[in-house]
Order: structure tokens, then C-alpha cells, then sequence
């Protein structure tokens, strides 16, 4: 299943606010994990969706190779 960003975002919220609670059941390794890589895979997207201004378009560069 395929989650939309702003999903991400909503579960992360949720999550974090799942860690604070002082006598939540959920505590431990695995909440700590899923939180990471959720707000890991959130940093990605991010990045990954940025425009790229510095990328060479190679098939634009004129002129033959000899």
C-alpha cells in the first residue's frame, strides 16, 4: 500500500505523539525504528523532489566529437 506524503507526515505526527505518552503499550525498539524510517523516507522524498538546477542535459551540449 502506497501512502501519499502528507499520509506520511499525518502517521509520523501520530506516532511521535504515541512516544511521548508516559504509559503508552506501543514504547520500545520497534516504535523507535518505525519512526526513523518513516522520517527518513519523508527526508528522501523531499530531497528526490526538488527541481535540479546543476544537472548537465547531454543533449543539449553542441558540437561533434572528433
Amino acid at each position: 500500500m502506497l501512502f501519499s506524503n502528507r499520509q506520511k507526515k499525518l502517521i509520523l505526527d501520530v506516532l511521535l505523539k504515541e512516544r511521548r505518552r508516559l504509559f503508552s503499550k506501543h514504547k520500545g525498539e520497534l516504535l523507535d525504528k518505525t519512526i526513523e524510517d518513516l522520517s527518513q523516507m519523508l527526508r528522501n522524498e523531499e530531497v528526490n523532489a526538488e527541481p535540479k538546477d546543476n544537472v548537465i542535459d547531454w543533449s543539449r551540449k553542441g558540437g561533434k566529437r572528433r
